[in-house]
């Protein structure tokens, strides 16, 4: 009985062993995984925000410059289309004025 009783404890010993071995490894495997998510995510962070030591400019800046164009470009077409309307008035009052001088 007590040789059987001896067994069970190595048998045990080394099942609860060979557990912590595996809880080490995923332990491993989770943190190895936790930087490569970290990498990926810094990764996405520069893309979107830049970073201003390596002169990369994010997206999100890239996108205020655009939206800024844009509204000039807007800004620059309303303009241009004011002063074609107003050019056509008063040539058209030009050309009625002198119409009726003739």
């Amino acid at each position: 009985m007590f040789c059987l009783d001896w067994l069970n404890v190595v048998k045990l010993k080394l099942h609860y062993t060979s557990n912590d071995m595996n809880t080490e490894n995923e332990i491993q495997l989770i943190h190895e995984e936790l930087q490569e998510m970290n990498k990926k995510i810094d990764r996405i962070y520069h893309v979107l925000i830049g970073d201003d030591e390596m002169k990369i400019e994010g997206l999100v800046s890239k996108v205020q410059k655009h939206d800024k164009y844009i509204q000039n470009q807007r800004l620059q077409v309303a303009r241009l289309g004011g002063i074609a309307t107003a050019a056509g008035i008063v040539g058209g009052l030009i050309v009625q004025f002198i119409l009726r001088l003739l």
